[in-house]
């Protein structure tokens, strides 16, 4: 089984939610919300990892995505960050390290007409509301699995 992912609104643009969708038959999202992504952006900034919010952050979130609503099979991510698939995948790699499923993970342009696209969109437009608005803490605990974040001071 093949599951697409999309955002809407971008992890660095601040003053705005960040939607991301999974979507197969069955679309599921989660929200971060705007205050939430510069509240960690200042852990990064203050444990002077700011080049790494972004990635980070992205990463928290697909994970969270995936341990919440996947189940098994291959994932799609539309290319948000190009040319950092590589780390991106690695990322994800390493927080989902010791899960029962590891997706096979791929990157591909999704295009506006897929399922994902429309469910973020909609969802960040706020025509529909997310199945769930992630917390900086459980953002956080997931970032914390990887060797950056192992290294990130909360105060």
């Amino acid at each position: 089984m093949s599951y697409e992912i999309d955002q809407s609104g971008k992890i660095e643009q601040t003053n705005k939610n960040t939607v991301l969708c999974l979507a197969n038959y069955k679309p599921k999202t989660v929200m971060i919300k705007a205050k939430t992504k510069r509240q960690i952006q200042e852990i990064f900034r203050r444990n002077g990892q700011i080049r790494n919010y972004v990635l980070f952050t992205f990463c928290a979130g697909l994970a969270l995505l995936l341990k919440k609503y996947f189940k098994k099979g291959c994932v799609i991510i539309d290319r948000e960050y190009y040319g950092k698939e590589k780390v991106i995948k690695n990322i994800m790699l390493e927080i989902l390290r010791g899960e029962k499923w590891i997706p096979q993970i791929s990157f591909a342009e999704i295009g506006r007409k897929c399922l994902a696209h429309k469910h973020a969109y909609l969802t960040y437009s706020r025509e529909l509301t997310p199945n769930c608005i992630l917390k900086k803490e459980e953002i956080l605990r997931v970032i914390k699995m990887t060797e950056v974040g192992k290294r990130l001071k909360d105060t």
